[in-house]
């Protein structure tokens, strides 16, 4: 009698039990093993820290094999929303220094373009798509050793050059409340190491 109701409901097109205890075993299984990654917002965090790690390690490497400067666009835009982005320009290209803005801030439009004719301009590297942060994760401020103090609004640059050099730097991520990691970027190796904890260069330095 019961096996002629299951091949009925079969018929009908629905599930036995045997069947949904098998659906849901496997669902359990895929949550026990990776699931809490994705329902986990602390391990979501980290998991994108560690991938802008990982990508700002890349970069030096590929400026160098390239022969182009790269730099890190940090966006830390509150209504826009935090992301980065990498840009490239030919050949060796260093920042302005603040004395040097400050300079180029006294010329007329015409004079600035006129000075800056010469240097390469830098573009969108569409070998690196724009990321944006997700799940309450912040770029909370960049600490750059060409600059008087860090900065916590706005884009900040990263350079990486084709000599294999980069900028001294900590970008310091988190949630604003509980969560903070400090990524420190070397000058001389490009390297990107990561703390669980506030760092400045000051630190580094002592």
């Amino acid at each position: 009698m019961w096996q002629r109701k299951i091949f009925q409901i079969r018929m009908r097109g629905g599930f036995t039990l045997i069947e949904v205890m098998v659906v849901i075993l496997i669902v359990a299984a895929v949550m026990a093993m990776g699931g809490s990654r994705f329902f986990n917002p602390n391990e979501n965090r980290r998991g994108q820290v560690r991938s802008f790690a990982i990508q700002t390690r890349e970069l030096r490497t590929n400026a160098k094999l390239q022969n182009v400067t790269l730099r890190l666009a940090v966006s830390m835009d509150a209504s826009a929303g935090h992301k980065f982005w990498v840009e490239s320009a030919n050949g060796h290209v260093l920042q302005l220094s603040s004395e040097q803005i400050e300079e180029l801030s006294r010329l007329t439009q015409t004079q600035r373009e006129e000075a800056l004719k010469s240097r390469p301009k830098f573009q969108k590297d569409k070998r690196h798509p724009e990321r944006k942060l997700t799940g309450g994760l912040k770029f909370l401020s960049v600490e750059l050793a060409t600059q008087p103090k860090p900065i916590t609004e706005g884009v900040a640059y990263i350079n990486f050059f084709p000599a294999g050099l980069s900028d001294e730097a900590i970008i310091k991520m988190g949630d604003g409340e509980n969560q903070l990691w400090s990524v420190v970027v070397h000058p001389l190796t490009g390297a990107a190491k990561v703390y669980n904890r506030a760092m400045s260069l000051k630190d580094l330095r002592e």
